[in-house]
């Protein structure tokens, strides 16, 4: 989901995954607050196909929202950049992408570009996201990023250098266990700047507080847990490393926001791996069975889950619960055993549950 503005008005924009009746081939939509009502009302829907994210960017006066096409039956699609006419979103370029997941617009001095991470080509996980630079026109391909089921990207400042941060998912051989990297900017392209431990990761996201930078990383799926913990990097001024590791339940998306000053980090997670009484709808019975069965189909698919990919066999567990956590880090202080070794089946790192005050 994007906000933006234009001319005043407040818009809303969803990216559609799959629906009942089109299923991927279905529409994603629009919506435009009416001030007279105080409500959003739809605006305009735009012909997607299995979408995940959008991204709304301008450049000088010229306003534009981009959507990833990720899956239809097939990874190779063609993603989308809208532009407005002053009355709508119509189709202004696309591009050619490989199970697109993700994308994030930035500006180095004063060039844009739009990079998109690229999950599944057809064949391979191991496949490249692409970083495209805006020629006055149109946006051209500029640079390849070798990524390993990428589900997110992240482009990011920090005194005046540019970074962006890559969630590889899954690879043939180091399974979800794969690392994820963060790259920088330097001599007019793009170099690795390190690797970092994740675990099945989908989302990454970039936050300040005071003068310290973090990266957050939704660990999704170890291989044999979603109840694992989800790791919060820190910059030391030459490099990221382990902050915090947080406890979650299938990790999907993590959001920073400002309150009266205070920072608060929140998470989306999808499914646990046990519900526990506490956590079920007030006594829904048949909601409890419906996620039983959840996580039985969830299970069965995930054995399968390098053929049909990742947003394919995540269906399985939909009628699960969603849970959500804010938790205000404006105080965090750096956890004790900063070097303790990593468990062995990936759920998180030794002595980063406790910290200090």
């Amino acid at each position: 989901m994007q906000h933006f503005t234009l001319n005043g008005t407040l818009f809303l924009a969803f990216a559609n995954y799959h629906g009942d009746i089109n299923k991927y081939k279905t529409t994603s939509m629009i919506y435009k607050m009416d001030k007279s009502s105080g409500s959003f009302t739809l605006y305009q829907t735009l012909q997607t196909r299995g979408s995940r994210r959008l991204e709304y960017f301008s450049i000088a006066d010229k306003h534009f929202l981009a959507v990833v096409n990720h899956y239809d039956g097939a990874y190779l699609l063609e993603s989308v950049i809208y532009q407005w006419n002053g009355k709508l979103f119509v189709v202004f370029q696309k591009i050619a992408t490989k199970g697109a997941t993700d994308l994030t617009f930035f500006a180095i001095n004063s060039d844009n570009y739009l990079a998109v991470a690229n999950y599944h080509d057809g064949s391979t996980h191991s496949t490249k996201s692409v970083i495209y630079k805006w020629s006055g026109v149109k946006f051209n391909k500029f640079q390849e990023i070798a990524t390993e089921g990428a589900l997110g990207c992240k482009a990011f400042v920090i005194s005046n250098d540019t970074f962006i941060a890559f969630a590889n998912y899954y690879n043939s051989q180091q399974k979800y266990s794969v690392m994820s990297t963060v790259f920088k900017w330097s001599s007019g392209h793009f170099v690795k700047l390190q690797s970092l431990q994740t675990y099945g990761a989908v989302n990454v996201n970039s936050f300040d507080v005071n003068v310290h930078t973090f990266l957050a990383f939704a660990n999704h799926y170890s291989g044999s847990k979603l109840n694992i913990g989800s790791f919060i990097y820190k910059w030391d001024g030459t490099k990221f490393v382990i902050f915090q590791s947080i406890p979650t339940h299938g990790a999907y998306v993590w959001h920073p926001f400002v309150i009266s000053g205070q920072t608060f980090l929140g998470v989306a997670n999808y499914h646990g791996d046990v519900q526990k009484s506490s956590t079920k709808s007030g006594g829904d019975r048949g909601a409890g069975d419906r996620e039983k069965r959840g996580r039985e189909v969830y299970g069965r698919r995930e054995k399968r889950g390098r053929e049909v990919g990742f947003p394919r066999w995540r269906e399985a567990g939909e009628k699960g619960k969603n849970y959500a956590t804010l938790r205000n880090i404006s105080q965090s202080k750096k956890c004790k055993g900063a070097g303790a070794k990593k468990h062995r089946a990936g759920t998180g790192i030794k002595g980063y549950g406790k910290r200090e005050v």
